[in-house]
């Protein structure tokens, strides 16, 4: 019903903010993603989504089409409703919130509030495919590296005769009990999880 709200930012809080188009105010929900790009008494466009449950409409408002394609992915998913579509874009960029998707990478996904074991298997499982196929721009570059010292790792391990499966475990043991300066390259990660 709604594509898109093109108006001035009359208020921004950190998970709402009201577009004023032709002297009108529609209060948006937000991802913080998307209001990082949001000022207060300046022109914008935000892409809407109308979400209604039980008869209560609410509009959702994303900085980009694609951002708005991702949480329309999300929201198709059982379970996932606005406010745990909005907490994983709040704390993954698009592009990274896609690839730990895509990854299977469940680990990152239960990190935001609200989105459990289930639930996190649910997306990884229902999206997988459809990541691959949204355009979502240039990832994080930390994570962009992060992923890569992953993958050489889990490489390496293999070699050694560790299963895919169980070098992947042991990684994100390492991963989470040491600070990413300990155990942040290949050669460091490889040896730590040598010498679990």
């Amino acid at each position: 019903m709604y594509d898109h709200l093109h108006g001035e930012v009359v208020e921004k809080q950190t998970s709402r903010a009201v577009v004023r188009c032709g002297g009108v105010g529609y209060e948006v929900r937000i991802s913080l993603t998307s209001a990082a790009g949001l000022k207060v008494g300046q022109t914008c466009q935000v892409f809407t989504i109308l979400h209604v449950v039980d008869g209560t409409p609410s509009l959702l408002g994303f900085a980009s089409r694609s951002e708005r394609e991702l949480a329309r992915k999300l929201l198709g998913v059982g379970g996932v409703g606005p406010s745990i579509a909005l907490a994983l874009l709040s704390v993954l960029a698009p592009a990274d919130l896609a690839r730990a998707v895509a990854r299977g990478d469940t680990a990152a996904l239960k990190a935001v509030k609200g989105v459990g074991q289930k639930t996190a298997e649910r997306l990884c499982l229902e999206l997988r495919d459809a990541m691959a196929k949204l355009d979502l721009g240039p990832a994080d570059p930390a994570a962009a590296a992060h992923d890569r010292a992953n993958d050489d790792a889990i490489a390496a391990l293999v070699t050694l005769g560790y299963s895919e499966k169980d070098a992947r475990d042991k990684l994100d043991k390492v991963r989470r009990g040491r600070d990413a300066g300990a155990a942040g390259d290949v050669e460091g990660l490889v040896k730590a999880v040598l010498q679990m």
